[in-house]
C-alpha cells in the first residue's frame, strides 16, 4: 500500500514537471517583455514678443531758422527672443509729439545687428517754429507676427528767438518845424518775420535822429511813436512812445510763431512822428556822425 502511494506521488509529480515545462515554454514562445521601449516628445514653441533693449537719450534740441529743418538724430536698439531675423526692419518708426503740436514721425533704419538684437538709426526732422519745452519721443518695430515692441521718453526744444525784418530803413516826407503827425512814406512800415519758435511782443532800442549835416541837431526819440498791426490805424494816439537808448516793448506787438508762410508769421510796426521840434533844414538819420542804428527785437 506504502509503495503504490509512493509510485502515485511519484508520477504525479513528472506529470506536473511536464506540464510546467509546457506552459513555460508557451509564455517564451507568445509573451514578448519589453524592458524598455521609445517614445517621442513635442513641444510647441510659439511667438516670443520682441522688445526695446536700449533708446539713446536726445541732448536739448537746438533748432534751425527757416526755412531750414533740424534733423534730430538717435537710435534705438531692440531684441526678439525668436532671433534678430524675426524683426521686420521696415517697420521700425520714430515720432516726436506735444500737445497741440503737429506729430514729426520718420522711419528708421536698419544699422547693425549683435546676437538676437538690431539697431535702428532714427532722423526726425522737426521745423522752426516747433514749439519749446519738453516733447515725448516714442520708438516701435514689428516682429513677423505684427506684434509691436515700442518704448518711449522725452527731450527738450530749446526757445529760438530769430527774426527777419524789411524794408531796412523808414523813410519820412519832407516836414516843417512844429508839423504832428506824420507818417512815413506811402504808409512805409517795418515787417517782421519771425523764423524761430519763440514768440511775443516786439521791442525797439531808439536813438535820437541826427542832423547829418549839423550833427548838433537832433530830432528826439521821443518824438516818434510805434505800435503794431493791430493799432496801426491809431499810432499817433495810442502807439509807444520811444525813448533814445533804451529797449522799449512796443504795446499791440505779438509776433506769432508759424509756417514760414508770409502771413502767419508776421507782424508789422506802424511809425508816427508826434511832433517836428523848431530845427534847421537838412536830413535826420539815426545812423549818421556815430548815431545807432534802431535795434528790432522779439
Amino acid at each position: 500500500m506504502k509503495e503504490r502511494m509512493v509510485w502515485t506521488v511519484f508520477l504525479v509529480l513528472i506529470v506536473a514537471s511536464l506540464i510546467s515545462a509546457g506552459l513555460f515554454d508557451w509564455f517564451k514562445k507568445d509573451v514578448q517583455l519589453a524592458p524598455s521601449e521609445q517614445t517621442n516628445v513635442r513641444i510647441g514653441v510659439g511667438n516670443a514678443d520682441p522688445s526695446i533693449t536700449n533708446l539713446d537719450a536726445i541732448s536739448a534740441v537746438i533748432l534751425l531758422p527757416a526755412p531750414d529743418t533740424t534733423a534730430v538724430s538717435f537710435t534705438f536698439t531692440a531684441r526678439d527672443a525668436n532671433g534678430a531675423n524675426d524683426l521686420v526692419d521696415s517697420t521700425a518708426s520714430a515720432s516726436f509729439t506735444k500737445t497741440g503740436e503737429t506729430t514729426r514721425t520718420n522711419p528708421c533704419t536698419f544699422v547693425s545687428q549683435a546676437g538676437k538684437s538690431k539697431t535702428y538709426q532714427c532722423n526726425v526732422l522737426m521745423s522752426h517754429y516747433d514749439i519749446e519745452g519738453v516733447w515725448d519721443v516714442a520708438v516701435k518695430v514689428e516682429d513677423q507676427q505684427a506684434v509691436q515692441a515700442t518704448s518711449a521718453s522725452t527731450f527738450t526744444v530749446n526757445p529760438l528767438k530769430d527774426i527777419a525784418i524789411s524794408p531796412s530803413q523808414i523813410d519820412f516826407p519832407a516836414v516843417a518845424p512844429e508839423q504832428t503827425n506824420i507818417a512815413p512814406i506811402g504808409g512805409q512800415v517795418t515787417s517782421v518775420r519771425n523764423r524761430g519758435n519763440y514768440q511775443g511782443t516786439l521791442s525797439i532800442s531808439a536813438s535820437n535822429l541826427i542832423g547829418e549835416t549839423n550833427p548838433a541837431e537832433n530830432i528826439p526819440a521821443s518824438s516818434l511813436k510805434a505800435s503794431g498791426l493791430s493799432q496801426a490805424a491809431s499810432v499817433c494816439s495810442t502807439g509807444t512812445s520811444l525813448v533814445s537808448g533804451s529797449v522799449t516793448s512796443i504795446a499791440g506787438t505779438l509776433v506769432k510763431r508759424g509756417p514760414d508762410d508770409g502771413s502767419s508769421n508776421i507782424e508789422e510796426i506802424s511809425y508816427c512822428l508826434t511832433l517836428v521840434p523848431d530845427l534847421s533844414s537838412q536830413f535826420y538819420s539815426a545812423t549818421v556822425a556815430g548815431g545807432n542804428a534802431w535795434t528790432i527785437q522779439i
